[in-house]
């Protein structure tokens, strides 16, 4: 399912000679952080990849979202005491420079932005495996729209565990395995407007409760199931981030650092 974007159109009523001037409310510009770092075995090859982006909240009909410049970004492992600065390849987004990570083992973020100090700490949770994708011929509304593809996995066993799909397309999933634990469950999930030939790819990522929580209140936030973590409404939504400098000056957005695992399908 392609993302939905919302259009709001703004209707300026003109008098014979006199203009209706319409004053939008405004408010400090607050620091967002987006910060989803991903591991996996790769086959005995671990690989760890994600990004940080900085951005700063905007004015009401303000075209974009401006990159929070001039900060530094870096990661410490908490059992080594390690220090492991990212860098910077485009203004605000900080994707390389990561940490081989481990499990059972704490990971701080600090942030420096303006001369406040952001810091998180977070577990890598751990991620089920994805069995399978195969595409069905069933469908919700319109069968000539419509692509179904299942979707199996099985359950990490002997405990409570919350997981975030990613169906591309900036399209987003969150479930528990409150009814299904230590088991294997297929799913259905629908693809609007793809075409034979078409490569899907699917990723589940492992997440703790709270940012299951978080990625619930953004995802409903954002109007849709779809934006992820970095294309959704964040500024509305508070996170695991603390300003260690100015309790006041809070920011938005979330750190978390995930096991995940990818399969993909061709659309028939």
């Amino acid at each position: 399912m392609r993302k939905i974007v919302a259009l709001f159109t703004l209707t300026i009523l003109f008098g014979c000679e006199d203009v209706i001037q319409v004053d939008f409310p405004t408010s400090e510009s607050r620091l967002v952080i987006d910060a989803l770092i991903g591991f996996n075995q790769s086959n005995g090859d671990p690989i760890v990849v994600g990004e940080v982006r900085l951005t700063l909240t905007a004015p009401f009909l303000r075209e974009g979202v401006p990159p929070a410049d001039n900060a530094t970004v870096e990661i410490i492992d908490e059992q080594t005491g390690q220090s492991y600065p990212l860098n910077e390849n485009e203004p605000g987004v900080f994707n390389t420079g990561f940490p081989d990570l481990q499990f059972d083992r704490n990971y701080t973020l600090i942030v420096t932005y303006q001369g406040e100090t952001y810091t998180a700490s977070e577990r890598l949770s751990a991620s089920p495996t994805l069995v399978g994708l195969e595409q069905g011929e069933d469908f919700l509304f319109d069968e000539e729209e419509e692509t179904e593809v299942l979707v199996t996995f099985t359950d990490i066993p002997n405990e409570r565990n919350h997981y975030l799909f990613s169906f591309g397309f900036d399209n987003f999933l969150v479930i528990d395995d409150e009814f299904f634990q230590d088991s294997q469950l297929t799913f259905s999930y629908f693809y609007e407007n793809v075409d034979p030939g078409d490569l899907l790819t699917v990723t589940v990522f492992g997440i703790d409760e709270r940012f299951a929580n978080f990625m619930e209140q953004a995802l409903t936030q954002s109007g849709e199931n779809g934006g992820g973590p970095f294309a959704l409404p964040t500024a509305m939504v508070r996170g695991n981030i603390i300003n260690n400098t100015n309790s006041d000056n809070f920011p938005f957005g979330y750190f978390a650092i995930s096991e995940f695992d990818v399969d993909f399908l061709t659309v028939e």
